[in-house]
């Protein structure tokens, strides 16, 4: 079995381009998914935490041949127009995104919520997966 048909996790702490926005944590390549993990810790911008969602056409987008995965589900995180609502500003969050697999090769991300969004959409750009910097698991 070759690198491409196994599993492969990369961890990160890679933050949007905003500052309310989740940290990056995990992305797994699977045969049959690409897994991308969040955690988003509440501030004091907004009162009891405010709160968070995920708009229902997300995608990933590999910047080396322009193709784009949308988002095929969300686990943790409700999609639009669902909220989650926070009940403090000490609260915090784990969500998860998959998409279609994405190929198990170097390549570079985006991440996009909202195309050409504002800073509190949760997008994240230029994102480096090189291979030798995964983890295969079973």
């Amino acid at each position: 079995m070759n690198k491409k048909d196994k599993s492969i996790l990369f961890h990160f702490q890679f933050k949007g381009h905003g500052v309310t926005n989740p940290v990056l944590v995990r992305l797994l390549l699977h045969p049959e998914y690409t897994k991308i993990d969040f955690g988003y810790i509440t501030n004091n911008i907004y009162d009891r935490g405010g709160w968070i969602r995920m708009a229902s056409d997300s995608f990933i987008e590999v910047i080396e041949t322009g193709k784009r995965y949308p988002l095929q589900k969300s686990e943790g995180i409700p999609i639009a127009p669902e909220h989650h609502y926070f009940e403090s500003k000490k609260d915090w969050k784990y969500y998860s995104l998959l998409f279609a697999p994405i190929p198990a090769n170097n390549c570079t991300l985006n991440i996009i919520e909202v195309e050409n969004g504002i800073p509190n959409d949760f997008n994240y750009f230029g994102i480096q997966i090189k291979m030798e910097n995964g983890i295969e698991i079973l």
